[in-house]
This record gives structure tokens, sequence and C-alpha cells, in this order.
């Protein structure tokens, strides 16, 4: 690993030291979904987890992120709530992600970058008139490139059945805080900026999505087209379709789920190297044992693009991306985290090329919630190609990143 400046380094690893020396002992509470055995739609108004809070889970973040109250200390007494009133069954939410980030990838001493980045900072708002009817709206930023990510409603239907329609993020895999994990944008970044997804989870496309869910078993599909969304993989193509499906179940002890994504054209791809198809499926599980918890997901499948030969018009990449991670919560206010990432965004038969698009990243991570609210983050990472040099006496660099962030969210 090549040398990042010392006292970046120097801070973040006496950071964690201090933090494993003071985190208190006390009685173990599952952190999220996978510490407590619940589905994310327990916390969340969106059964795929991510965006506003619902009431139960406004408590369990100002619990920080417990769900046993806190007793004694500062934060005992803290009555608050994010529902308007009962008459204005109007529920608000911030969500504010500011971080700091070096990262290094040259053989020389030095950073290629250090900066402050607001990588979030969104406003909430969810109207739910009674237990049948939800809507939700999100706005994300407070500057000229603001504009609106979710925006949809929801109906509960008999059954425990659900139908949700408008804008959202589509119902495939773990919906992530961390956008970087190698089953979704992945950690190229700084590099080839490539990543394993046709599309960027981040963004919201339009359509419906009905669900359902029977002691434990879970199910939902979504069909959406992407309008013109620029990250979308037909983009320009507006008659381009997604069909998306997750099934699993959860139990207290271990929640699963599959995954399929398939996108398509209705019109043939107009020129040389358009892609006409994108499918994807992924496998999801997490579990938890006392203080600690384990997740991960892998995500395989193939891309077709246009080569202009009739006889085998259209040429296919494989793909494949995994991630594991290991979290640990000595107390409710401390957590750390080693993650370990793997991304082939071409497994050619070719061994050359497919270690030209192999990349392996390792993670030390670690949390801190002084107050109920706010959350300290630092991240060490390492970034490593398979390939270590082009073939023409060139070096294929490794990256070295670290990041402190502040998140605030109510």
């Amino acid at each position: 690993m090549r040398s990042m400046p010392r006292v970046f380094l120097v801070v973040l690893l006496l950071a964690s030291a201090a933090a494993l020396i003071t985190a208190r002992p006390a009685t173990t509470v599952p952190l999220y979904a996978a510490r407590q055995g619940l589905q994310c739609q327990t916390c969340h108004f969106d059964p795929n987890g991510g965006g506003p809070r619902n009431e139960f889970g406004f408590g369990f973040a100002k619990n920080r992120h417990a769900l046993e109250p806190e007793t004694s200390g500062e934060f005992a007494d803290l009555a608050l709530t994010n529902r308007v009133s009962e008459s204005l069954p109007l529920y608000v939410g911030l969500n504010h992600r500011f971080m700091l980030l070096g990262s290094e990838q040259t053989a020389d001493d030095g950073l290629d970058r250090l900066g402050f980045f607001n990588m979030e900072n969104a406003l909430h708002l969810t109207f739910q008139p009674h237990a049948r009817l939800t809507m939700v709206y999100t706005r994300d930023g407070f500057n000229e490139a603001s504009r609106s990510r979710d925006a949809f409603g929801l109906i509960t239907l008999p059954g425990n059945h659900y139908l949700k329609a408008g804008q959202f993020r589509m119902p495939f895999g773990l919906r992530m805080d961390d956008h970087t994990v190698a089953t979704r944008n992945g950690f190229l970044d700084f590099q080839s900026q490539q990543r394993l997804l046709p599309y960027d989870p981040r963004i919201t496309n339009r359509g419906v999505e009905l669900g359902a869910e029977h002691h434990g078993v879970f199910g939902r599909a979504a069909w959406t087209e992407h309008s013109g969304d620029a990250a979308g993989p037909l983009a320009n193509n507006s008659k381009s379709q997604t069909v998306t499906a997750k099934f699993g179940y959860s139990m207290p002890s271990y929640q699963g789920g599959i995954s399929v994504f398939d996108d398509w054209s209705r019109e043939d791809p107009a020129s040389f190297g358009d892609r006409a198809r994108a499918t994807r499926w992924g496998y999801y599980g997490m579990t938890h044992y006392g203080p600690f918890a384990l997740l991960g997901e892998i995500v395989a499948g193939t891309d077709e693009y246009t080569v202009g030969d009739p006889a085998q018009p259209f040429a296919k990449v494989n793909s494949l991306g995994y991630f594991v991670e290991l979290d640990y919560a000595p107390a409710r206010d401390w957590n750390f985290r080693v993650r370990y990432d793997r991304m082939q965004l071409d497994r050619s038969s070719d061994a050359l090329v497919r270690e030209a698009n192999s990349t392996t990243r390792m993670a030390l991570e670690g949390e801190y919630v002084p107050m109920p609210f706010a959350e300290l983050r630092w991240t060490l990472r390492y970034v490593d190609p398979d390939l270590e040099d082009d073939g023409l006496g060139g070096q294929i660099p490794s990256e070295t990143q670290a990041y402190l962030q502040l998140h605030l969210s109510y």
C-alpha cells in the first residue's frame, strides 16, 4: 500500500483506537435491520427502506439506533416527534451528509485530492391522512442543482398488499446508504468510473410497484420507464422498459432475498456499441449474533451491445460483484465495520481482459453517535486492481482513500 500523508492517517487511526478503548460495555442493542431481525419497512415509509422514517424509525434514531429508550443521561427525557399533530399527519425529515475526503493514487507521496463534499442534503415530507394512504416527497439539495427524488403515493390494499406509483427507487437488492459498495455504484469513481449496476441506484425512476408480505415471506415487483433519465442504461431510447422484482424471507435470526432486473428496448438499437439489453440477478443475506452483525450481497448479470454483425448482432459482457461485511457494536453509540468488496466488470474468457476489469477493495470503518440525530463516521479504504501494469510499461496504481463524515438526520 502506498503511503498517504501521515497526519491524515494518524488522526484516523488514533480516533479508532480511542473509540475501542472508551467504548463502554452495555446491554447489546443490534443496529439497523440486520441487528434487529426486522425489515427496512419497519422504520421507513418505503417498503424497500431508505428515505423518510415513520414514527417507529424516528424513535429508533432518537434512541441512538436502539429499540430501548435511554433511561439516564442528558437525552433520557428528550421528548420529540417527527409528526406535526394528530389532526395534521405531516411527517418531516432531514438528511445531511458532509465529509472531508482524501485519496492518493500515485507512486509519489502526497494527496491527489483533499476537500470537503456535500454528499447529501435532503428534505423529506410525508403525508399520511390514514393508515392506508401514504404520500412521500423528497427534495434533494438546497442550491441550483436541487431536484425532486422520491415522489410517490402508496396505497395499502387488503391482504397486506400495497400499490406504489410515482417516482421511486427500483426494488433491487439492498438499499445501502453507502452507494460505493461493489453491488451498487462501485468504488472506481477516481479510476474508470465503471460500476456493476446498469443504472444509478441513487436516481429515482417513474413507474408502478406492487408488493405483499405474508408470515415473513415478502415480494415486490416494479415496472418503470427511464423517461430520459441520464443515468439509465437505455436512456437515449424513450421506449426502454425496466422490470425489477425482489422476493425473500425474513425471520428474527436471518433475512435473505433474491432480486432480478431486466432492462430492454422495444426498438432496435440505433448505432454500433449501443446497449440493447441489461439483466442482473442478486442475492443478499444478513444475520446477527450478540453485538455482531454479518451481511453481504452478490450480483451478476449480462449486458448486450450491438456490434453490427448480422450473423452475431450482439456482444455479451458478463459481470459479477459482491461484498461481505462484519459489524461490531459494543454500545448504542459505537459501531465498527470491516468490509471486503470485489468487482469483475468483464468476466471474459480472455484472462488478460478479465484481470484488467477486476478490482478488490478492503475497508475499515467506524461510527460514533455522540447524541441523537448526529453521527460521526470515518473510513480507511484500499482499492487494489488485479492488473499491475498496462502492458506498455505503465503502472496501474492502487488507491488509498480516507474520509471523515458528519451525518445529521431527523
